[in-house]
């Protein structure tokens, strides 16, 4: 018996070639079981696949999830470790007994009390701070033997005299903080004195080769670094807006 033929013609749209293909009635039935069993097959891995694929994203969601638990949980275990170095600290500066309670009081006196917050003097600046030119602090111009305190709780670290800076003292704050206070005519702590904020600690003075007339030159130091004093005292008066005041009128 003779098997029919069947063909199949295919038009290329690009150039309207055309050519065909003769398949005999049993190999087109073959072809298409074929197809129809990669289509099944495809079919049913897909449909298998489906929850793999779902716990694969599930379980990749609980490992971000686990991965975000862990950083948060590092974070507050180095909190925990500069809390329990500041306690320590603070304790220490404090100077709590072996045994006895850290008082929230103590350490909010501690907090404020040794960081900058006294001026050190009420007079008019006349040179500011400027790092380029090496002017690591201000000058502050005012009488003869007026008081200069302690900006903050500390501890005089140096007290004595240098043939350039004249009497000068120097403050260990105890928490990263330096001040300098320089050219006093006198100074009235010695070195390792502990010292409260607003102590008077020198007269305002002319002293040492660098200066010209009675000034403090008054610097400020944070963990190595100088920083300007105007920026915790905004309120000075400076000589250059005297001056300006007084051509106007």
């Amino acid at each position: 018996m003779k098997h029919k033929d069947y063909k199949l013609l295919f038009i290329s749209v690009l150039n309207n070639k055309t050519w065909q293909l003769e398949l005999t009635k049993s190999s087109l039935i073959a072809g298409l079981s074929v197809i129809t069993t990669v289509c099944l097959i495809s079919l049913l891995l897909f449909i298998f696949s489906v929850p793999i694929i779902n716990e694969y994203l599930e379980i990749n969601t609980v490992n971000r999830k686990i991965n975000a638990q862990k950083e948060i949980i590092n974070d507050l275990s180095d909190s925990l470790d500069e809390i329990g170095l500041m306690k320590s600290y603070i304790e220490n500066i404090i100077g709590l007994e072996e045994g006895e309670e850290l008082d929230p009081a103590k350490v909010r006196f501690m907090v404020t009390n040794n960081t900058p917050s006294v001026k050190p003097n009420e007079g008019v600046i006349s040179d500011e701070f400027d790092i380029d030119s090496k002017h690591f602090g201000v000058d502050i111009v005012n009488e003869e033997g007026t008081s200069i305190f302690s900006i903050a709780n500390g501890v005089v670290i140096y007290s004595d005299y240098s043939g350039d800076y004249g009497n000068g003292i120097i403050i260990d704050h105890e928490n990263g903080y330096y001040s300098h206070y320089y050219h006093n005519k006198e100074n009235f702590v010695k070195r390792n004195e502990r010292i409260d904020a607003g102590t008077i600690i020198a007269q305002l003075g002319n002293t040492g080769q660098k200066s010209s007339g009675p000034h403090l030159h008054f610097e400020i130091w944070k963990d190595g670094k100088p920083i300007n004093p105007l920026s915790f005292f905004q309120n000075y008066s400076k000589k250059s807006d005297k001056l300006e005041m007084e051509n106007n009128e």
